[in-house]
């Protein structure tokens, strides 16, 4: 009889905590959705505030955790462990929005309401700049999962998506290792800046036309 590996283990933990994960997910998204209706019905036609919902999957789940340890992988000897209940992300919120005068509106409405959850905003490069902020803790619908909400500019949030699948975890095993080369790490804050940079001017163009009626 073949021996049980970890991946097998954490598989199994996997299938008995999906049902909680998805009972966390849709508590927070009712809850957001609830916070945010006022400012959503006080949008302009330009402005945007969108939340993406996403239950971690089982084989990023386990990978997620391989990748915390020293080493970068299992040991085999210590199967029983290793549990997917200490990933801060198998249910995560990522609300995006546009204009970015309106990302502090927002961030101040869910941070009143998770104040008891940890900080952790998004920082990237050298020196470190400010992208986004995040926050994880108990999902209050199943004591077990820890959960994760982001507020962030939708150009960068949008970006994240793309990033995700092409150079974070790739498909195609020629980009596997892309995030890790310098040239694509200088590109990609250049990328970030850029967004930056736009918001500013469309903002000033904003207030510009706001004074001038």
């Amino acid at each position: 009889m073949t021996e049980r590996t970890v991946e097998d283990h954490l598989r199994e933990e996997y299938s008995l905590l999906l049902p909680g994960i998805k009972r966390v997910l849709l508590q927070l998204q009712t809850k957001i959705a609830s916070l945010l209706l006022a400012p959503t019905l006080d949008l302009k036609h330009h402005e945007r505030i969108q939340v993406e919902a996403r239950v971690k999957d089982c084989d990023s789940a386990i990978y997620s955790l391989r990748r915390r340890e020293e080493a970068g992988g299992f040991d085999e000897e210590r199967a029983h462990e290793y549990s997917l209940t200490k990933l801060p992300d198998l249910a995560a919120l990522r609300v995006l929005v546009f204009p970015k005068i309106r990302l502090e509106q927002v961030h101040n409405l869910l941070s009143e309401n998770y104040a008891d959850w940890t900080a952790d905003p998004v920082m990237t490069g050298s020196p470190p700049k400010f992208r986004a902020w995040k926050y994880h803790g108990i999902g209050p619908a199943d004591s077990r999962i820890r959960a994760e909400i982001q507020v962030a500019p939708m150009l960068t949030g949008l970006f994240w998506q793309i990033e995700h699948d092409a150079f974070y975890k790739p498909r195609d095993p020629v980009l596997r290792g892309a995030a890790k080369k310098l040239i694509v790490q200088e590109h990609t804050e250049a990328v970030y800046d850029a967004f930056e940079t736009l918001e500013k001017v469309l903002e000033q163009e904003i207030s510009k036309g706001g004074r001038a009626n």
